[in-house]
C-alpha cells in the first residue's frame, strides 16, 4: 500500500484538477518486471525483429489504437478499412503495407489527393497508418527512402500527408517538425469546424484542449534558449507527442527525457517541455565553461521532452503493459535518431523518471538499440538485475534516489538501481557547493525534485548528457552477479513513510 500512497502523493504534485489518464491496454506478451531476462545481442537498424517480436509490438500498438477509439464518439467517417479508397490508400492502409513508401515516391497528384482525402482530417487513423508502415520498414530504410526522393516530391508529401511524414522514424527532424505543425493545424481546424454541428464527437472538447497544449508547448519559450521542434504527434486522446529543444539534426549531444505516471499530453506537455528547456539551458552553460577550459569547440545540444507513450494512472500503475508499449516506442525513437544521424552520429543519453525509468530499462534490455548514457531518477525498479545487462556504452549508468522519495528504492518492478549491487553510479542528491564553479547547489529530496533548476541532480544530469560524468559527485556501484529480490512493500525503507515535497 505504500507504493499506492506514494502514487497518490505524486498526483498531488503533478496535477491540479481532474486527471484524464490513459486506459491500460490489454495485457501484452512478455515477462513480469521482476523477472530477470536475457539480453540478446544488439541488432543493426537494418535487421528486422523476429516474427514473434513484431507480432507482440503490433498487438500492443493495435491495443493503443483500439483503446483510443473507444474513448471518443462514433468512429470517424473514414477508417483504415473503409471501402471508398484509392489504390494508394488500399496499399498504405493494408495489413502489411510493404510497398507504401515506394508507391508514395511515384504516385500521381490524383493518387496522393485520394490518400489524403481518405484520412480523417483530425488524425483518427494517422497513428495506425504510421504504425503499419513502421512495422515493415525500419528507420534506416525510411531514411534511405526519404534521401532518395527529389526535393519537390519531399515537399509534396509533407503537404499532402503531413501526419505520416512527421511521425516516420528516419525522416530528418526539421522536416518532421514542418510536417507535424501542418498536421497540428489541420487537426485543430477539423475539430473546430465540426464542434457545434451534428458531426461533433463526444471527445472533441478534450481533444481541442490537448492540441492547444501541444501548440503552447511548441510556441513557448519559458525555458530553453533554442527553437522548439514538434517531432512526434498523435492527435487521438490521450495523445502522444515529443518536442525537442534544440536541433536534433545537428546536435552533438542529445538527451531524451522519459516521464512517468500522470504525464499526459493534455496536462503535462508544456511543463515537461519547459523542464527540457531548463536542462538545455544548464547544458549550454556547461558547454561554454568546458569549451573555455578545454580549448575545444562548442558542443551543440538538444533535449527532447518525450511523451511518446501513454503513461499510467492510479488504476494501472502496478502493471508493466504500458511500460512495454512505451519501451517499443522508445526503441523506435532511438533507432530513428541513429538512422537520421547515420552520417554524423550524436551522443545519446536517456533520462527516465519514475515509471519512465522502468520503461527505459525495458527498451535498453531488448537488444535492439543502445545509448551512450542512462540516468534513472526516482526509479521503482529495473527489469534487469544489473546495469551491465543494459545496452549502454561502457555501462555508463547513473541512478538518483532522494531521501524523501517514496518511490525510489521500492524495487517494485525489479532491482533497485540505487543499490550497489545494480552497478550504477549513485548520484549525490543532497546539494552543496559545486566543485567546479563553486556555486551553491540545492538538494533534490522528493520524487519530483530531480530536474528542478539549481539542484545538484539537474547539474549532474546535464553533465552526464554531455559525456562528462567524470565531473559529477556520486558513488560507483559494485555489481553482483545476482540482484536481490524485490522486497515486500511492507518492508519499504523508512524514508518512504515521509510526506513528499
Amino acid at each position: 500500500m505504500l507504493f499506492l500512497a506514494a502514487a497518490i502523493l505524486s498526483a498531488s504534485i503533478h496535477l491540479t484538477g481532474v486527471v484524464a489518464g490513459p486506459v491500460e491496454p490489454a495485457a501484452g506478451p512478455g515477462t513480469a518486471g521482476a523477472e530477470a531476462h536475457t539480453v540478446s545481442p544488439v541488432r543493426t537498424g537494418s535487421e528486422m525483429r523476429t516474427g514473434s517480436e513484431t507480432s507482440a509490438r503490433q498487438d500492443r500498438a493495435a491495443s493503443e489504437h483500439a483503446t483510443s477509439a473507444g474513448r471518443g464518439a462514433p468512429p470517424a467517417p473514414t477508417s483504415l478499412a473503409g471501402p471508398a479508397r484509392s489504390d494508394l490508400s488500399d496499399v498504405c492502409a493494408g495489413a502489411v503495407p510493404a510497398s507504401c513508401l515506394d508507391d508514395l515516391a511515384t504516385a500521381s497528384e490524383d493518387e496522393l489527393d485520394g490518400l489524403a482525402a481518405s484520412l480523417d482530417a483530425s488524425g483518427d487513423d494517422t497513428g495506425a497508418l504510421v504504425d503499419a508502415v513502421a512495422s515493415v520498414r525500419t528507420a534506416p530504410e525510411v531514411a534511405s527512402w526519404w534521401a532518395g526522393l527529389d526535393p519537390s516530391r519531399q515537399l509534396t508529401l509533407v503537404a499532402r500527408v503531413p501526419g505520416l511524414v512527421g511521425n516516420l522514424e528516419g525522416v530528418p527532424y526539421t522536416t518532421r517538425d514542418e510536417a507535424n505543425r501542418l498536421f497540428l493545424v489541420a487537426a485543430r481546424s477539423a475539430i473546430d469546424e465540426r464542434r457545434g454541428t451534428q458531426d461533433e464527437r463526444r471527445d472533441d472538447d478534450d481533444r481541442a484542449e490537448m492540441l492547444d497544449q501541444v501548440a503552447a508547448a511548441v510556441g513557448g519559450r519559458a525555458a530553453g534558449d533554442a527553437e522548439r521542434h514538434l517531432v512526434v504527434l498523435d492527435t487521438v486522446l490521450p495523445g502522444r507527442a515529443a518536442v525537442s529543444v534544440g536541433d536534433l539534426d545537428t546536435a552533438d549531444d542529445v538527451t531524451v527525457l522519459v516521464p512517468g505516471m500522470f504525464f499526459t499530453v493534455g496536462s503535462q506537455l508544456v511543463d515537461w517541455t519547459d523542464t527540457a528547456g531548463e536542462l538545455y539551458d544548464e547544458q549550454r552553460s556547461w558547454t561554454y565553461l568546458l569549451a573555455r577550459a578545454d580549448g575545444e569547440g562548442l558542443d551543440q545540444v538538444a533535449v527532447v521532452a518525450w511523451l511518446g507513450y501513454r503513461t499510467p494512472d492510479l488504476t494501472n500503475v502496478y502493471g508493466l503493459d504500458l511500460a512495454r508499449a512505451g519501451a517499443d516506442r522508445l526503441e523506435d525513437a532511438i533507432a530513428g535518431l541513429h538512422a537520421a544521424r547515420a552520417s554524423s552520429p550524436a551522443r545519446v543519453t536517456v533520462v527516465g523518471h519514475s515509471y519512465g525509468s522502468t520503461t527505459a530499462t525495458l527498451a535498453l534490455s531488448a537488444g535492439t538499440v543502445s545509448v551512450d548514457s542512462l540516468v534513472l531518477l526516482g526509479s521503482p525498479g529495473s527489469v534487469v538485475p544489473t546495469a551491465s545487462m543494459l545496452d549502454v556504452a561502457g555501462d555508463d549508468v547513473y541512478a538518483a534516489a532522494g531521501s524523501f522519495d517514496p518511490v525510489a528504492g521500492s524495487a517494485y518492478f525489479g532491482a533497485d538501481p540505487g543499490t550497489a549491487g545494480f552497478g550504477a553510479v549513485l548520484l549525490h542528491t543532497g546539494g552543496g557547493a559545486d566543485g567546479y564553479t563553486g556555486r551553491a547547489l540545492a538538494a533534490a529530496l522528493g520524487h519530483n525534485s530531480y530536474l528542478v533548476p539549481g539542484t545538484e541532480t539537474l547539474r549532474s544530469t546535464a553533465l552526464i548528457g554531455l559525456g562528462r560524468g567524470d565531473l559529477v559527485d556520486g558513488e560507483p556501484g559494485d555489481p553482483r552477479p545476482v540482484a536481490p529480490e524485490a522486497p515486500d512493500l511492507s518492508l519499504v525503507r523508512p524514508q518512504d513513510l515521509y510526506v513528499r515535497d
